[in-house]
């Protein structure tokens, strides 16, 4: 009895036809369903550029072009520019948790005048750990919760 039971219950779900989260599927001439891949939306953090205002609360400056982080969520890398070099590494990013892990290095162009704010930004890189989003405008912190960057959303 159990057996019988248990059997056509395996019949009915096998008889079943569901789409996998995630999935949508389109109808065919030959009646074959296929799925079709869902474009997942920007959560508003990644995939937009992040013009740096402030690095360790002094004015982000502008010398060949503007400072800025991108966070490119299909590949976990992080792109930017202090200014004067671009900024590549990777991240870890939670956005529920606003917690971040960097990885970024900066280039290697000689900008005198720009030398200063490099390095502040290059070790700022390192020490954050948390974020903050208010509308347009993110604030990373260290793990103490002193904010190290501000940036908004271009």
């Amino acid at each position: 009895m159990v057996y019988g039971v248990l059997s056509s219950v395996i019949g009915l779900a096998a008889c079943q036809s569901s789409t996998p989260s995630g999935m949508t599927t389109k109808s065919s001439s030959s009646s074959l369903e296929r799925p079709l891949k869902v474009t997942r939306l920007s959560d508003g953090i990644q995939d937009v550029q992040w013009d740096i205002v402030q690095i360790s609360g002094n004015k982000a400056k502008f010398f060949h072009s503007i400072p800025y982080l991108l966070f490119n969520s299909q590949f976990k890398q992080i792109q930017g520019n202090t200014g004067c070099n671009r900024i590549e590494g990777n991240y870890v990013m939670d956005t529920v948790k606003g917690s971040i892990d960097l990885n970024a290095r900066a280039g290697y162009l000689s900008c005198d005048s720009a030398l200063a704010q490099e390095a502040e930004l290059s070790d700022v890189l390192q020490a954050v750990t948390q974020f903050q989003i208010q509308g347009k405008r993110m604030t990373m912190q260290n793990s103490r919760g002193q904010t190290l960057l501000v940036l908004e959303r271009k």
